[in-house]
């Protein structure tokens, strides 16, 4: 008796461990986002900046594509396309929970959620010699 008792209990934490994993797939991410952003930025005065950053330093509202091109499982890579003149590459990783985002480019990062299959929520940190940007980012899938 002990025995399928011990039985019964092993399959029922069995099975609250697969309905754990349900609806647990790695999203896919690609497509093109549209970026909103706002923050602040603060320049160095005098720095001789590339045409990406000719926006004026303090307050900002900012808008552009972020186009993920390649993803393999977790691993998603892509760019930002910050002005006509010049974009961003972008590396990223999906977090073990399947909802959490993380992406690089070779200034600064985004750390998110994805809060629905078409809509991020990220916070993005940059700091460099002559800059630093913090922006509150909604990224919106195009259909």
């Amino acid at each position: 008796m002990r025995t399928v008792t011990g039985l019964v209990a092993v399959l029922f934490v069995l099975s609250l461990t697969s309905v754990g994993f349900a609806g647990s797939d790695i999203p896919d991410l690609k497509g093109t986002w549209i970026v909103k952003g706002s923050g602040h930025k603060f320049e160095k005065p005098g720095a001789h900046l590339s045409e990406i950053y000719k926006a004026s330093p303090g307050f900002h509202e900012i808008e552009f594509p972020l186009i993920i091109d390649k993803q393999d499982g977790f691993r998603f890579s892509g760019y930002r396309q910050i002005s006509k003149q010049g974009k961003k590459d972008v590396s990223g990783v999906i977090g073990f929970d399947n909802q959490t985002v993380y992406m690089a480019d070779e200034n600064g990062i985004a750390i998110g959620k994805l809060v629905s299959p078409d809509t991020m929520e990220c916070i993005y940190l940059e700091s460099v010699k002559h800059r630093s940007i913090a922006s509150r980012e909604i990224i919106t899938r195009k259909r």
